[in-house]
């Protein structure tokens, strides 16, 4: 065989190799997926919508706009066409309003705006609107559920009444038994069905089963995806609710007619407006303007006259004196406020924002979770902003331990606000960072009801920590405020700085022997220095941390302490402009040096 037959020969097994390869990949990827549509694409199996979901069909069931709702059930009470619907509480909180509140020790449910707090009892055709008797046609219902062996009681509120207060409309279904709540304010698409039988199916599939057969002409609610840009560009499976509350999916050239419905456009029974408190709205303060505020502490009345002896630093532009006490023994204000101070703040242009504060849980618990203590205090804090003439206000109730008690302080806080607001007084909370255990504080609640909320971002080794360490690590605020801003916009969260430090105290060889006291920035670096420390600056932690061993009283003693100074609380300061915070907080006047008021004073000018 010579060169030129050997070419050929190779030539022909070549091309004999490419052409298998092209009628394998041909197979592969033409033929057998047409095979298989023929034989396996299309599914006409027809199944129950409640079985296949694991629902009872005696039982009522919810679906809020395109969404099923598990495990919540309605009350639907009627005959034949007449039904009233009764639609749970915790539902509603969970889906509608956050701030629906049930007073269990009352046995009242409150409903609030940001003007208006509404009261009803169960049983009652009428409810109170800011004191005032407004009628209505049913009242509100109590029940109990079993869960677990144990009876938990539970609240429905009434069709018409809830349709009357929130943008929303209640149909019920009797032959699915199915609730259906639609949003009136959302853009609401419906299509026609234009085959003789429109198939909906559980999944966006041919091949997943039917849960519904629709007739030519059957409307149905189309949910459209958000990159859908026009509904003639649609291609494929639409996700639909059928008029009996099923959802499921059919192919979008099943339908046309597709059109924006207005139909269901209803107006508010009770109030000028829908409720919705969902809406973060901006703060009672000049736009662009930071706050740079400090605490005051005083704990008798004398103690406003020690504090007028020192002028504010000129950067300050509001001061927050301690006055106001929980008094949880006899349920009312302990005020060591006066008018004096205020007069003398507003002299410097300073707005003043007095603190009220609870000593124990005890005590919070006392007040918060009596309607009518709740009351007393309110109506105590309204005289005294009519009184004193102060701009704001400061809430600081850190002493709550279980969750039932944070729904209460959130009543608290709505129930404060509408007078305050009213008056133009400025509502601010101070709050603890956030932890998994204090999430029951619901800090993204507290956000939108208050104007601020300063985060108390120190004490991160606190009075009585099993270890030594500092106030507050530069990452432990880091991370304090980055937390903090997932539940509060930064144009409302003010960030704590510390003005004090912790000096450690341990006894050598002695067991269990740490002990700590907070100081004052300048005593602490006085203490260290005339004991010979060598500040070494800690980056991880901003700030200088020091440490002496002495002899005292035949014991040998260890001192340490991470300092807060000048260089510490500007490095703090950094995060407050990295995440273009509302403004900073400092705890207290009289702790700090004036370097360090005139490092934060830097940042407003």
């Amino acid at each position: 065989m010579d060169k030129r037959q050997l070419n050929s020969l190779i030539l022909t097994f070549l091309g004999t190799v490419f052409a298998v390869a092209a009628i394998i990949l041909i197979v592969w990827f033409v033929l057998i997926p047409v095979i298989r549509g023929f034989s396996f694409s299309v599914s006409r199996e027809v199944i129950d919508y409640h079985a296949h979901h694991g629902l009872d069909p005696e039982i009522p069931s919810f679906v809020l706009e395109g969404t099923r709702i598990h495990g919540v059930q309605p009350i639907v009470i009627g005959d034949a066409g007449e039904h009233s619907v009764y639609i749970p509480l915790d539902f509603l909180r969970t889906h509608v309003d956050p701030f629906l509140f049930w007073d269990r020790g009352a046995g009242v449910l409150f409903v609030s705006t940001r003007y208006e707090m509404l009261e009803f009892s169960p049983g009652q055709r009428q409810f109170y609107l800011n004191g005032q008797a407004v009628p209505m046609d049913s009242s509100i219902r109590r029940g109990v559920s079993i869960v677990d062996g144990a009876e938990i009681e539970r609240i429905y509120i009434p069709q018409d009444l809830l349709e009357g207060l929130y943008p929303l409309v209640v149909d019920f279904c009797e032959e699915t038994n199915i609730v259906v709540l639609t949003d009136v304010l959302l853009p609401r698409t419906v299509a026609t069905v234009s085959v003789n039988q429109g198939n909906v199916r559980v999944r966006p599939d041919t091949r997943a089963p039917i849960m519904a057969q629709l007739g030519r002409g059957y409307e149905v609610v189309v949910f459209l995806d958000e990159d859908a840009v026009a509904v003639e560009l649609l291609e494929g499976f639409v996700r639909v609710r059928t008029s009996g509350g099923k959802l499921g999916y059919i192919h979008s050239s099943d339908l046309n007619e597709f059109a924006l419905d207005n139909s269901i456009i209803t107006e508010p029974r009770f109030l000028h407006d829908w409720i919705n408190n969902t809406i973060c709205h901006p703060p009672n303060w000049p736009r662009g303007q930071g706050i740079n505020m400090v605490w005051d502490a005083l704990y008798n009345p004398a103690g406003n006259d020690i504090l007028m002896e020192t002028q504010l630093h000129s950067s300050i532009n509001v001061v927050s004196p301690t006055w106001f006490r929980l008094d949880g023994d006899n349920l009312r204000i302990v005020s060591v406020g006066r008018r004096e101070y205020v007069d003398w703040a507003h002299e410097q242009g300073i707005q003043v924002w007095p603190k009220v504060f609870d000593m124990s849980n005890p005590c919070a618990r006392a007040v918060l979770m009596n309607r009518d203590a709740r009351r007393n205090v309110i109506n105590q804090l309204v005289y005294y902003a009519d009184t004193l003439g102060f701009d704001g206000i400061n809430i600081n109730f850190e002493h709550l331990l279980v969750a039932e008690e944070g729904p209460y302080k959130i009543q608290f806080l709505r129930e404060l606000a509408i007078p305050m607001r009213q008056r133009g007084v400025v509502l601010s909370a101070a709050v603890k960072v956030p932890e998994p255990w204090s999430m029951f504080y619901r800090r993204d609640l507290i956000g939108l009801t208050m104007d601020f909320v300063q985060v108390m971002a120190y004490d991160e080794h606190w009075a009585t920590s099993p270890t030594a360490g500092p106030v507050a690590s530069l990452s432990w605020v880091h991370r304090a405020v980055s937390n903090m801003l997932q539940e509060v916009p930064p144009e409302k969260l003010i960030m704590g700085l510390p003005f004090y430090n912790r000096i450690w105290q341990e006894v050598v060889a002695e067991v269990d022997s740490l002990r700590t006291g907070a100081h004052p920035m300048e005593f602490t670096r006085n203490f260290f220095e005339t004991r010979g420390v060598v500040w070494e600056w800690d980056e991880l932690v901003g700030s200088y941390f020091g440490e002496v061993v002495v002899s005292e009283s035949a014991r040998t003693l260890i001192y340490r302490v991470w300092l807060e100074d000048e260089r510490s609380i500007g490095a703090k300061m950094h995060i407050f402009v990295e995440y273009d915070l509302a403004g900073v907080a400092g705890w207290r006047r009289g702790l700090e040096t004036q370097g360090v008021r005139d490092v934060i004073g830097a940042h407003f000018p």
